[in-house]
């Protein structure tokens, strides 16, 4: 999608009007006017080519999306609240029923960790791997998100620090990486196996392409905003040069 923008030619003008028939010096007001509508020509220029690449980028990532999605489960009953998105083989696995971890991105794509443990209780989580480590924040007990049965503790973790962990993940997928199981003091731990380090790094891979889709998205017609602004002011000037 490329977008063209006629760009007024209002700098003529004013140069003529600011500069005069002769060769009257511009006051140092003037110089600074001139300049400022340079400046607002070249700020266009540069939003027009920066809509063109992310434009490019946009179709890039909606492509790379499209070759990871098919590798997802869309898991929806009247059971759940919404449904979400699991790595392949995994909607048969989940819910968990013994200590281990998995990834989803719910209906509105947001990126969850689901953690758990069976014969102690947690409420928080820590992926260490090398000397990198991350927490996740603490999800009190309450039977929804940190919910408990008499043998296995579940915990569902979401937000930043838990995008985090999906990265670290991601990053040491061929590391050895250690899950921790915290409720105030350290209640148990785990060495991530493969197959489970590998769901994880699809989904925050699925989940950060998604993520990135949507900030160009909304980068795009800011830039068409930024550069209406421009035009405008653009213009104002040129109707007051031509009064």
């Amino acid at each position: 999608m490329k977008i063209n923008y006629t760009v007024i030619s209002t700098l003529s003008a004013a140069t003529i009007l600011l500069s005069g028939c002769g060769h009257v010096k511009k006051t140092a007001a003037e110089e600074e006017r001139e300049k400022w509508l340079f400046s607002l020509n070249d700020s266009i220029s540069a939003y027009q080519k920066r809509i063109e690449e992310a434009t490019g980028e946009l179709d890039a990532i909606h492509s790379k999306i499209g070759n990871m999605i098919v590798n997802f489960d869309h898991v929806s009953n009247p059971k759940l609240v919404e449904g979400y998105y699991i790595y392949k083989g995994w909607s048969y696995r989940y819910p968990l029923s013994n200590t281990g971890i998995v990834a989803r991105i719910t209906q509105d794509e947001g990126f969850e960790i689901i953690a758990a443990l069976s014969g102690a209780h947690f409420n928080q989580i820590r992926v260490s791997a090398g000397d990198v480590e991350m927490e996740s924040r603490i999800v009190p007990h309450d039977q929804a998100l940190n919910y408990r049965t008499t043998t296995l503790n579940s915990v569902c973790f979401y937000g930043g620090a838990t995008d985090s962990i999906g990265r670290l993940i991601s990053e040491k997928l061929h590391e050895p990486v250690k899950l921790t199981f915290l409720n105030g003091t350290n209640t148990g731990s785990y060495t991530i196996p493969d197959d489970q380090k590998e769901m994880i790094a699809a989904t925050w891979n699925l989940f950060n392409a998604q993520s990135e889709a949507h900030h160009l998205e909304s980068e795009i017609p800011m830039l068409s905003r930024r550069i209406d602004a421009c035009r405008r002011m653009l213009e104002a000037n040129d109707s007051i040069l031509n009064k």
